[in-house]
């Protein structure tokens, strides 16, 4: 057996050394000289540290979770799939309902042209009298005084923009518990107007909605990221702002034709109305008037309201949502952005591709919106039928849950129509598969921004109706002594303000409803963009950014 040596080597034989010979008789004599052996070594060296000495060893930091760099910034795989989606032309979807708006818009242009010219022609005559110029409502003092809601509305509301976007915590905070005030002030106003029931059902509402507190507070950090981010982004975007502006023109000047066309609906249509005389069982003669042509005028002035405002602020929020879906999926890219102004592009898309789909949702709600119209004016018809009273309510609550449940649903269908130019139908069903399979109704649920915009719209209403009433009250018009106009004029400019500061803050509601849908369908875009809202989202809910990619950090 070899063993790496020969026999002619200085190595000692396998065995060791050999026992000495015995001494010779004559004793010893010197020794010849005998060849040197060194020690036996082992074959093996002795096993050597691959470490340093211990005072040479060095802490080694532990690596960074999977996607991000050792400062903890996102850096990881980066598949841009968000970005490569919304790249891509999108097609016309929903032409039929786009092509039927245009028909009513037009019919309605026509319609609105004979109502207006029925107005009385003083209506917009001015004088150098002033009680002439304040005798008829429809006249250039009270013109004058919508001019005034219109502009305090835009003042009030971008001044509480500029108060979120400085006191987010604390506007979510104020918020919530300004509510709990509401419900029980209402409760106690009318419980002193022995409004027993309705008092007792708002206070006890208030109070539980105050116990909610212990358990809703844990989203303040939350909704205070979303709120900032949302904010961040509209800053870098002031054009969402400015789209916001022109909307609310347009809204307003096709609002303020509307309700002239309405009010001179009922001079226009008398030649049309017939009236026939009957006798009742006790031999009494009265006159039953009807005016069916009047009536079917209504339903498609109501119908074309509701569709044409519907329009209008859809085509606004699908702007929004596309210009911050930009922002999240290509900030931060190599494909960079797709345009030097990306909200003029998602506008451009809005109004053409997208279109169709916009009018398609719009219409849905259109028709739930009419319907419980129509019954809400049948029941006041029968102010003294209890049976009938009963059915009205229970009929316009369950249209009521069902508009609300598809206002919610259309809001993020068209975050995804805004990405992905999608058809309405093929939205509506990924918006479900959203909501349901990746968990977004947790970050809808758990987000307190819809509170801070409601109440900054009550607050801003209630300004502009105070702003209304000191207008009447110190001009004095002519048509107002009795004061049969001032509670009339209160509520229009409440209801008016309150709509025009929800179109200026849609940039606010629009961008939260983009980042839930952003965060679920491209995690890394939200990782990328906002790495502080990506961990949090991550750490509570991490359904959410599993829902379409599970990296294994998560």
């Amino acid at each position: 057996m070899s063993y790496g040596y020969n026999n002619n080597s200085q190595y000692p034989p396998p065995g060791g050394y050999a026992p000495p010979p015995p001494p010779p008789a004559g004793g010893y004599s010197e020794l010849p000289p005998q060849p040197y052996y060194p020690p036996p070594q082992s074959y093996y060296p002795p096993p050597q540290s691959h470490y340093p000495p211990p005072q040479q060893q060095q802490q080694q930091p532990p690596p960074p979770p999977q996607g991000f760099d050792n400062n903890n910034n996102y850096s990881g795989g980066g598949d841009f799939k968000g970005a490569k989606k919304y790249t891509h032309k999108p097609k016309f979807h929903d032409l039929w309902a786009a092509a039927l708006f245009l028909a009513q818009l037009a019919l309605f242009a026509v319609i609105a042209a004979l109502f207006v010219k029925a107005l009385p022609s003083s209506a917009f005559k001015s004088s150098g009298n002033k009680q002439q110029r304040t005798r008829d409502f429809y006249s250039w003092p009270t013109m004058v005084m919508w001019l005034c809601v219109l502009l305090a509305s835009v003042a009030f509301s971008v001044a509480y923009l500029a108060m979120m976007q400085m006191f987010a915590r604390q506007m979510l905070v104020v918020s919530f518990w300004f509510a709990v005030v509401s419900m029980v002030g209402t409760g106690v106003y009318y419980l002193a107007a022995k409004i027993w029931f309705a008092g007792a059902i708002m206070v006890i509402f208030g109070v539980l909605y105050a116990l909610m507190w212990f358990s809703w507070r844990h989203r303040i950090p939350f909704s205070k990221l979303v709120l900032e981010t949302v904010c961040r982004i509209t800053r870098r975007f002031p054009a969402t702002i400015v789209t916001s502006l022109a909307f609310l023109a347009l809204q307003a000047a096709y609002s303020a034709l509307w309700s002239l066309a309405f009010a001179g609906s009922f001079k226009h249509m008398e030649k049309y109305q017939s009236c026939s005389t009957h006798t009742d069982r006790n031999g009494r003669q009265y006159q039953s008037c009807s005016n069916p042509r009047q009536i079917l005028a209504w339903v498609f002035m109501v119908i074309s309201f509701y569709w044409t405002t519907g329009v209008i602020i859809n085509v606004l929020h699908t702007t929004i949502c596309g210009t911050f879906a930009t922002f999240y999926f290509f900030e931060g890219s190599p494909y960079g952005y797709p345009s030097r102004n990306p909200t003029l592009s998602s506008l451009k898309r809005a109004l053409t591709t997208s279109f169709g789909s916009i009018c398609f949702g719009s219409l849905v709600v259109a028709v739930i919106q009419t319907i419980r119209a129509i019954f809400n004016a049948i029941r006041s018809q029968n102010d003294d039928n209890l049976a009938a009273q009963l059915l009205g309510c229970c009929i316009d609550c369950i249209l009521g849950c069902i508009e609300g449940i598809v206002r919610f649903f259309n809001k993020y269908a068209y975050v995804e129509i805004a990405i992905y130019g999608k058809s309405f139908v093929q939205a509506a069903r990924d918006t479900w598969t959203l909501l349901t399979d990746r968990g977004v109704e947790a970050l809808v649920n758990d987000s307190l921004v819809g509170n801070v915009l409601q109440m900054g719209a009550f607050l801003c209403a209630s300004l502009v109706a105070l702003v209304a009433w000191l207008y009447i009250t110190i001009t004095k018009p002519e048509y107002n002594v009795s004061g049969s106009y001032t509670a009339p004029i209160i509520i229009a400019a409440f209801v008016m303000a309150m709509g025009m500061f929800m179109v200026l803050l849609k940039p606010i509601d629009s961008g939260a409803a983009t980042t839930f849908v952003c965060l679920a369908e491209d995690p890394d875009a939200m990782a990328r963009n906002n790495p502080r809202l990506f961990a949090m989202v991550a750490e509570v809910y991490p359904q959410v950014v599993r829902g379409v990619r599970a990296p294994d950090v998560f």
